[in-house]
């Protein structure tokens, strides 16, 4: 099955509005039957770990990675991920 890189932006609201780390991305590796597999399974998680948290859930995307993703985790698709897993 193949593999997807999910990024997710998310903004804590509780940094100062100059605070460099106020907005910052999450990267993980999907495997899923396609983008979009991968992309809904990627916002459930990211939906619930922004729920659990004082975090905002921005924005995503997914892609093809272009180079070397090994170091990076991987979820299947339908996998509720926790998130020392995910690294979040």
């Amino acid at each position: 099955m193949p593999r997807f890189l999910y990024t997710a932006w998310f903004r804590d609201d509780d940094a100062l509005e100059d605070d460099q780390d106020r907005e910052w991305p999450a990267c993980f590796m999907i495997e899923a039957a396609d983008e979009g597999r991968a992309l809904a399974w990627g916002d459930h998680l990211a939906g619930g770990f922004a729920g659990r948290r004082p975090k905002h859930f921005l924005q995503s995307h997914v892609e093809t990675p272009e180079a070397d993703a090994s170091s990076l985790p991987v979820v299947e698709d339908g996998e509720e991920a926790g998130d020392q897993t995910i690294g979040w």
